[in-house]
């Protein structure tokens, strides 16, 4: 009984499969895997920025921080005084050789 059960278990021990997880470079890069990650939204959002420029997509905030008209307004504002600010209306935005109002 207990070599039939060694052989047993010896069998099922070689011929069980691994289970091999394949995941993509597109689902790597998607922003809803690397936040479920554990990753920053604003480590997702530089991602999605960056594959958008690789692939010559328009540029767009993948997160907008607020709805509210009034705190919107305020943002910028207070970029428009203090253009040292990093705030997401100056990081992600197409460059233009020429010059813009939007540059302001």
């Amino acid at each position: 009984m207990k070599k039939n059960l060694l052989i047993f278990t010896a069998l099922t021990i070689l011929t069980v499969t691994s289970a091999y997880a394949v995941i993509t470079i597109e689902e790597c890069t998607d922003a809803e895997f690397l936040l479920n990650s554990g990753y920053s939204s604003l480590s997702a959002e530089d991602v999605f920025v960056s594959k958008n420029r690789a692939n010559g997509k328009p540029i767009e905030p993948l997160y907008e921080t607020s709805n509210n008209i009034f705190v919107k307004a305020w943002r910028k504002l207070y970029a428009y005084v203090d253009p040292g600010q990093d705030l997401p209306d100056r990081i992600h935005h197409d460059i233009k050789p020429a010059p813009h109002y939007t540059d302001l």
